[in-house]
C-alpha cells in the first residue's frame, strides 16, 4: 500500500443458491457490513425486524437501513468510502431479491459503493445506467490476464519458472482465464518438462477445466482425494463437520493443507473455522462424486443433515436431507421447526421446503397441510389454503390411529392443537373477505381447541378483537385485545402482546377513555423494550399511539418527537397495517402545525403503503379523513367532492362499523359542499346522514366517533343558520370530549368552530352567573382551554377585526420573522425551507390579512394580536 492513502473499506458476501430467502439474504448482507468497525453495532433493529411474525415490505426495510448507515457515516470522523461486494451473485434468481438491490443501488447512502461480481447481467435497466453513467463494468476482456499478469502470477505467486514463450503459450490457450491458469499451475507443479505439459492444452475453457481437475486430483495423495469427493456435498464446512461427513478425525489438519496448498478452498471468516470449495471445482468434484460413488451420495448427506441438526443449524439440517432425498427425515424436520420459521418471517424458504417434499407425503401429515396453508396465506394463495386445510381435516383422524397413520402418531391432544390451527387460518382468510360472522366463529373455536400457553391463542384472539371492532362492539374488541396481550406474554412472544396491548389501548380512546388509553400505551412501550432497555422496532406502534394522543392534547412538540421516532421504528419493523397507520398519525400532526405540503407527502407514501397490499378497512377510513381535511384546508373543495362521487358511499347507504363509520367522511364533504351553497341539498343530506351516524355511534359506546359526529352537526346547523340547534350538538360534543380533554379535535374545525365555541361560552358563562347548571363551571373552563388553542387566536378576540383564514403555524412562524431585517432568502435559511417556499407562505400571509405590503402585514397582525 501506497503511504497517506485512505484505501476503501470493504464488506464482502459470498451467496449461492440457498440465500434466495430474502430474510436470509438481507441477514447476511447486515452481517457483511457488520463487519466494517464503524458499522459493527448498526441494523440490530432491522435485524429484529427480519425476525417479525410477517415479512417486512422490504423496501421499507431498506429505507430504515439506509437512513442508519448515512446517519452513522455522518458522525464518524474516520468516514471513508467503502464497498459492500455481492460475490456470484448470478446464483439469486428470486425477483423479490433482484427488485429490492435495484432499490438500493438507487439510494446509495453518501460512503457506500457497490460491487456486484456475476455470471450473467442482472436484471436491471443496464442500459439507462450506461447511458447516465451510473455504472462501471468489468467483462470478460476486462478480466482475462495479460501476458505480463500472466507471468507475474504463474511465476511470481506460484512459484514456476516458465519462459516467456511457454507462459504467452498457456494465456492464450486459457484466453487470460485465472481459474485456468491456477489450475495449470497446480498441474505443473513438480512436472520437469513443462513445455512439453503446455503444448498438450487446447479446446475450450469448459474441456481445460475438466482437464485440470482430472490432473489436479489425480496428483493428490489418496486420502485428501477421498476427503474432497466426500466433503464436496458440502456449501460450507467446518474441521467438526468434515470429521463425520467424511468419517475421520484429521479434517482440520487436511483443511489447513489445502489452504496452504491453494486448492480452492475459500475461508468464509477471519478465524478460519469455516470454508467452502470454489463454485466451479465444487461443481466439479460432485459430478466426480456421482460418476464413481453414486452410492455415497445419501450417506453423506444423511452424516451432514445430522450433524447440523444436533448443531441446531436447521435450515441446513433440512436442506441436506432433501439433497439426499432422505423426504422423511426432511418433513420430520419441518414438521418440529415449521412454526419457528413462520415466526421468524422465513415463510419463503419454508415454502420452499414443502415444494420440495413428494405431494403425497406432505398431504398423509396434518401438520405439514397446516404450514402449507399457513405459507399459502401469507404468500397471498389464500384459496389454496383451504384445500390444505380441508386435506388436513381428512387425514386427521387416521393420523391419531396407530394402525392407519402413514406418518407420525398424534396423540388427541396434538389433534386438537392442529384443529386449533386450522381454525385460526381460516378466521384469518374470513377476516380479509370482510366475513365477521365467520371471523368470530373460527376464533372462539380455536380458543376452545388450543391449550393454555400455546402462542397461536393470541393470534385467535388478535383476529377475535379485529372481528369485534367490526360489529361495533367496542367491550368486547379491547377484552379480546387484552386476551391477547396475556397469552403472548404467557407464551414468550412480547412483540405480540405489544401490539395487542396498543389495540386495546385504541379500544379505550374510541370510548373517549384518552387518560386510559394513555397508560395502556405506555405499558405497551414498556413491553416493547429490548433486553437493555433498547427502543425495538416493536417500540414503533405505542410510540405512534403516544404521539397522536399529545396531537390531540395540542403538545405538538411532544408528538412530533414520538411520531417521527416512532415512523422511524415503525419503516424497520416492516408491519405494513401499523406503518401505514403511523403515517397516517404524522400527517394528522402535519395538519395540525398547518405544514400542507409535509401533509400530502407524509399521505403519499401511505397511499404508496397501501396500494403493494389489501390493509385493514378502518385504515383506509383514517387516510380519507386525512385526504379530506388536506383538501378542504387549502380550499380544494372540488378534490373533495371528487372523492365523494368515487367513494360509492351514500347518504342513505348501510353504515359500517368493520370501515369505521367511514361514512363520516362523506358527511364532511357534504358539510362543506353545504357551507359553500346553503340553498342546496347538502345540507338537509349531511344533517340526515349525521343523526343516522350519531346513533350508530351511541349504539357502538364509539364516544370518539360521536364528538366528531357532534361536531359535524353543530357546522352544518350553523351554515343553514339554525343556531340554537347548532349550540344544541356543540354542547353535547363538548360535554363527551372535557373528560378525555379533546383539543385539536375542535380546533383543526378552523375559525367557523372557533366562532361557535365563542357564542356558546357567553351561554355558559351567563349560566354559571345563574349558578343554573352546575357543571357550568368544569365547562367553562375546558372552553376557554380550547379558545386559547385556536392558532392565532387567544380568549375574547371578539371586538378585534378579524380574518378570513388563520394563520398555519407555520406562517405565524414567517410573520414573526418579517417583523426583523431579514430578507425573503434569509427567512427561508432561518427556517430550513426554500426560498420559493418562503415566498409562498409571505404571499399567503398578505392574502389572509387584505394587505400588499409587508409593513401593513406586521400592522395589521399587531392589530389582530398575532404579534
Amino acid at each position: 500500500p501506497m503511504p497517506n492513502i485512505q484505501y476503501p473499506k470493504v464488506a464482502w458476501l459470498s451467496l449461492d443458491e440457498d440465500d434466495n430467502d430474502p430474510a436470509r439474504f438481507w441477514a447476511y448482507v447486515i452481517a457483511a457490513l457488520q463487519t466494517i468497525r464503524a458499522y459493527k453495532e448498526a441494523s440490530n433493529t432491522v435485524l429484529t425486524a427480519l425476525d417479525s411474525p410477517q415479512p417486512p415490505p422490504i423496501e421499507a426495510l431498506l429505507t430504515g437501513l439506509i437512513n442508519e448507515i448515512a446517519t452513522i457515516s455522518q458522525g464518524d470522523r474516520e468516514s471513508r468510502p467503502y464497498i459492500l461486494v455481492l460475490d456470484d451473485f448470478h446464483t439469486i434468481t428470486a425477483t423479490q431479491i433482484n427488485d429490492a438491490v435495484a432499490f438500493l443501488l438507487n439510494n446509495l447512502p453518501p460512503p457506500m459503493h457497490l460491487v456486484i461480481s456475476t455470471r450473467s447481467d442482472p436484471p436491471w435497466p443496464l442500459a439507462r445506467m450506461r447511458a447516465r453513467r451510473q455504472i462501471t463494468e468489468l467483462r470478460i476482456d476486462d478480466l482475462r490476464f495479460t501476458a505480463t499478469e500472466a507471468a507475474a502470477f504463474l511465476n511470481d505467486v506460484m512459484g514456476l519458472r516458465l519462459s516467456p514463450e511457454d507462459i504467452a503459450t498457456l494465456d492464450g490457450r486459457t484466453e487470460g482465464w485465472i481459474a485456468g491458469l491456477q489450475m495449470a499451475a497446480l498441474s505443473m507443479q513438480g512436472r520437469e518438462d513443462t513445455s512439453a505439459f503446455i503444448q498438450t492444452f487446447s479446446g475450450s475453457h469448459r474441456f481445460i477445466l475438466d482437464y485440470l481437475v482430472e490432473e489436479v486430483l489425480n496428483r493428490q495423495p489418496p486420502d485428501i482425494q477421498e476427503f474432497l469427493l466426500k466433503t464436496c456435498v458440502l456449501e460450507r464446512m467446518t474441521a467438526p463437520l468434515c470429521d463425520v461427513v467424511a468419517d475421520r478425525t484429521d479434517s482440520r489438519d487436511i483443511l489447513n493443507q489445502l489452504g496452504r496448498a491453494n486448492l480452492f478452498l475459500i475461508p468464509l471468516d477471519d478465524e478460519r473455522r469455516w470454508y467452502r470449495y470454489h463454485r466451479l471445482f465444487g461443481d466439479l468434484l460432485r459430478s466426480r462424486l456421482e460418476e464413481t460413488q453414486p452410492d455415497q451420495v445419501s450417506a453423506l448427506h444423511r452424516r451432514a443433515s445430522e450433524w447440523y441438526a444436533e448443531a441446531e443449524l436447521v435450515e441446513e439440517a433440512i436442506a441436506h436431507a432433501l439433497a439426499g432425498q432422505d423426504m422423511e427425515r426432511a418433513a420430520s424436520l419441518v414438521e418440529q421447526h415449521a412454526m419457528q420459521m413462520i415466526v421468524h418471517s422465513k415463510v419463503v424458504t419454508l415454502s420452499r421446503w414443502l415444494d420440495a417434499l413428494p405431494d403425497h407425503l406432505v398431504r398423509a401429515r396434518p401438520w405439514l397441510c397446516v404450514y402449507r396453508a399457513w405459507t399459502q396465506y401469507w404468500i397471498g394463495q389464500r384459496e389454496q389454503a383451504e384445500e390444505c386445510l380441508q386435506n388436513a381435516e381428512r387425514v386427521l383422524p387416521s393420523a391419531t390411529l396407530p394402525s392407519r397413520a402413514k406418518g407420525p402418531v398424534l396423540s388427541e391432544t396434538e389433534g386438537r392443537r392442529i384443529a386449533g390451527h386450522i381454525a385460526v387460518i381460516r378466521a384469518y382468510n374470513a377476516l380479509v373477505n370482510e366475513e365477521v360472522s365467520r371471523v368470530i366463529e373460527m376464533a372462539q373455536t380455536a380458543l376452545e381447541l388450543l391449550p393454555e400457553g400455546e402462542h397461536m391463542r393470541c393470534m385467535a384472539s388478535l383476529i377475535l378483537g379485529g372481528a369485534h371492532w367490526g360489529r361495533g362492539d367496542v367491550v368486547a374488541s379491547q377484552q379480546s385485545f387484552a386476551r391477547a396481550s396475556a397469552d403472548a406474554q404467557k407464551s414468550g412472544y412480547r412483540f405480540l402482546a405489544v401490539s395487542a396491548t396498543c389495540y386495546a389501548g385504541m379500544q379505550q380512546a374510541k370510548q373517549g377513555r384518552l387518560h386510559e388509553a394513555l397508560g395502556t400505551y405506555r405499558e405497551a412501550l414498556e413491553l416493547a423494550a429490548g433486553p437493555s432497555g433498547r427502543e425495538l422496532p416493536v417500540s414503533g406502534f405505542p410510540l405512534v399511539r403516544l404521539g397522536d394522543l399529545s396531537r390531540e392534547w395540542n403538545d405538538l412538540e411532544t408528538a412530533s418527537r414520538d411520531l417521527s421516532k416512532g415512523v422511524e421504528l415503525c419503516v424497520q419493523w416492516g408491519q405494513t397495517d401499523i406503518l401505514a397507520d403511523g403515517y397516517i398519525a404524522l400527517a394528522r400532526l402535519r395538519l395540525a402545525q398547518g405544514d400542507w405540503n409535509q401533509a400530502a407527502d407524509t399521505l403519499q407514501k401511505a397511499e404508496r403503503l397501501m396500494r403493494s397490499t389489501k390493509p385493514d378497512p378502518w385504515i383506509t377510513c383514517w387516510l380519507d379523513d386525512c385526504r379530506l381535511r388536506l383538501w378542504l384546508s387549502v380550499g380544494d373543495l372540488a378534490a373533495a367532492s371528487r372523492w365523494a362521487r368515487g367513494s360509492r358511499l351514500r347518504a342513505d347507504g348501510e353504515l359500517s362499523y368493520q370501515h369505521d363509520l367511514n361514512h363520516v367522511n362523506l358527511a364532511r364533504v357534504l358539510v362543506a359542499q353545504g357551507t359553500q351553497r346553503p340553498s342546496g341539498p347538502y345540507l338537509g343530506e349531511a344533517l340526515g346522514l349525521l343523526a343516522r351516524l350519531l346513533k350508530a355511534a351511541e349504539a357502538a359506546k364509539w364516544i370518539n366517533e360521536a364528538i366528531k359526529v357532534l361536531i359535524l352537526q353543530a357546522l352544518a346547523f350553523q351554515a343553514r343558520g339554525e343556531g340554537e340547534e347548532a349550540s344544541v350538538s356543540l354542547g353535547q360534543a363538548l360535554s363527551l370530549a372535557e373528560p378525555g380533554g379533546y383539543v385539536r379535535t375542535f380546533t383543526d374545525e378552523g375559525e367557523p368552530m372557533r366562532l361557535l365555541i365563542s357564542d356558546f361560552r357567553l351561554q355558559i358563562e351567563k349560566q354559571a352567573r345563574n349558578a343554573s347548571e352546575p357543571n357550568s363551571h368544569f365547562l367553562l373552563t375546558y372552553v376557554d382551554k380550547l379558545l386559547a388553542a385556536f392558532p392565532g387566536f387567544g380568549l375574547r378576540e371578539t371586538d378585534k377585526p378579524a380574518i378570513v383564514e388563520p394563520l398555519s403555524q407555520r406562517e405565524l412562524e414567517v410573520l414573526r420573522l418579517l417583523t426583523s431585517h431579514l430578507s425573503r432568502s434569509e427567512i427561508a435559511q432561518e427556517l430550513f425551507i426554500s426560498v420559493n417556499t418562503a415566498r409562498s407562505h409571505i404571499k399567503n400571509i398578505y392574502a389572509k390579512l387584505s394587505v400588499n405590503r409587508r409593513k401593513d402585514a406586521i400592522q395589521r397582525a399587531k392589530d389582530l394580536g398575532l404579534l
